[in-house]
């Protein structure tokens, strides 16, 4: 089947180089090497200081307009490592989009957490997700951010490509547990959001968090996905990361959630985990494999 993630243009580094020159001439550039590709973007080390973000398709352009116009605004409001874009590129001949580059934040997004280290995550995500979802709307109504236009969170529309997803991972034998997800998307019902709006990162998953060597956060990066919508969206990450055990002191810290809410941001991680979990076994990457199944088996729980 398609996949979200399929690309309809990948750029290598010898011609990100060729593009630097022309466009940022007064830029030194030592090395460039490519250390990523997501859904969205192929990813960029140049100099060993500088992000470089060039989409992989066309619709990955409004993600990075959506960054090109938040984040240098947004900083100003949040006290967490994010990455600001500085540079901005412009479409060529050698390239059709235009690209990004950003500061580095040092580290890695995680693709193992033992329990210690999940439980450590609890009050770095609960105050970075607080600080973000307590900006007022007004604060930034002049960048006319987006709505939730791709329908995040309504199970009725989401269902029916969740159960494909679901199917294509039984049919990789991905999944750790068939049954309870079989289970758990039969008996999916529609839950209608009744928070209020707020500013939310949008995809939030352990691929857009950067950690340090002892898996402790260190930043939240790719914006694209910002937009004006619930924050349940976001919560997401509590049920992925946070032992299930421990949930109850993130929101100490972030504030509770009608259970509602919870079931709603539980849904929503146990899609996407399933989503990186394909997209990591056809990438051949069988730690994040592994990391996606313990993901999903605590999203679950």
């Amino acid at each position: 089947m398609a996949n979200v993630w399929d690309p309809t243009n990948v750029i290598q580094s010898d011609a990100v180089k060729q593009i630097l020159i022309e466009q940022v001439p007064n830029l030194p550039i030592k090395s460039i090497e490519q250390i990523g590709e997501g859904f969205d973007n192929t990813v960029f080390i140049l100099n060993d200081e500088i992000l470089l973000r060039f989409p992989r398709r066309e619709n990955a352009v409004t993600i990075l307009e959506v960054e090109k116009k938040l984040l240098p605004f947004i900083k100003d409001y949040i006290s967490f490592q994010t990455t600001i874009p500085f540079i901005f590129g412009q479409p060529s001949e050698k390239y059709p989009w235009p690209f990004l580059g950003y500061n580095v934040i040092k580290g890695k997004p995680p693709i193992r957490l033992n329990r210690q280290e999940r439980i450590n995550m609890i009050e770095p995500l609960a105050k970075i997700l607080k600080q973000i979802h307590s900006i007022p709307l007004s604060t930034f109504s002049h960048l006319k951010l987006p709505h939730d236009e791709l329908r995040r969170l309504d199970i009725k529309y989401r269902k029916p490509q969740f159960l494909k997803y679901a199917e294509e991972a039984i049919k990789q034998k991905l999944l750790p547990n068939e049954m309870m997800i079989k289970q758990y998307i039969e008996n999916l019902q529609e839950i209608i959001p009744k928070t209020p709006l707020v500013l939310v990162h949008g995809d939030l998953h352990f691929k857009n968090m950067i950690v340090n060597d002892d898996n402790a956060l260190e930043g939240i990066i790719d914006w694209g996905d910002a937009h004006i919508g619930q924050c349940e969206l976001d919560l997401s990450i509590v049920f992925s990361i946070i032992p299930s055990d421990k949930r109850d002191s993130f929101y100490e810290i972030y504030g509770n959630i009608s259970n509602e809410s919870k079931l709603l941001a539980q849904f929503k991680s146990i899609y996407t985990t399933v989503i990186l979990l394909l997209f990591a076994n056809e990438n051949h990457d069988k730690e994040l494999v592994r990391f996606c199944q313990e993901n999903l088996i605590n999203a679950l729980t």
